[in-house]
């Protein structure tokens, strides 16, 4: 699949929220930043085009934070997330990015505040093993 422009808009929001940063986000960025952990380069806030054969229209969703190199994406959940359609739009992006071989983890808020270093060895875990 060739690489999709990123629309002025998606742009934006993206910087917008790379700016707005909650304090959850940048507790866990400080740990994944600069190739900290398994020398993996993670992005905060990129857009990511997903290709929906139904749609035919050019759709972006921004993760939390990715790893291209190995498609992996932490998504961080807090209240907002239980409610119903939140949670609806958050299982159907989920589904658009899993079609797209990408691998989500998502972690409460809670458990970022109560003990990073759990969530980073969950994290861990979660890597491509290299190539023998």
């Amino acid at each position: 699949m060739t690489a999709k422009k990123i629309p002025e808009i998606i742009k934006i929001t993206s910087r917008k929220l790379r700016q707005d940063m909650t304090e959850v986000e940048k507790i866990l960025w400080e740990k994944l930043r600069n190739r900290k952990i398994k020398w993996k380069k993670f992005l905060r806030q990129f857009p990511i085009y997903v290709f929906t054969e139904n749609s035919g229209l050019d759709r972006f969703i921004i993760p939390d934070f990715v790893c291209k190199e190995d498609k992996l994406i932490i998504e961080l959940d807090w209240s907002i997330h239980n409610l119903k359609e939140i949670y609806l739009l958050d299982r159907e992006k989920e589904e658009l990015l899993i079609q797209n071989w990408y691998k989500i983890i998502r972690f409460e808020n809670k458990e970022i505040l109560d003990n990073v270093n759990n969530v980073l060895g969950k994290l861990i875990l979660n890597f491509s093993p290299p190539f023998s």
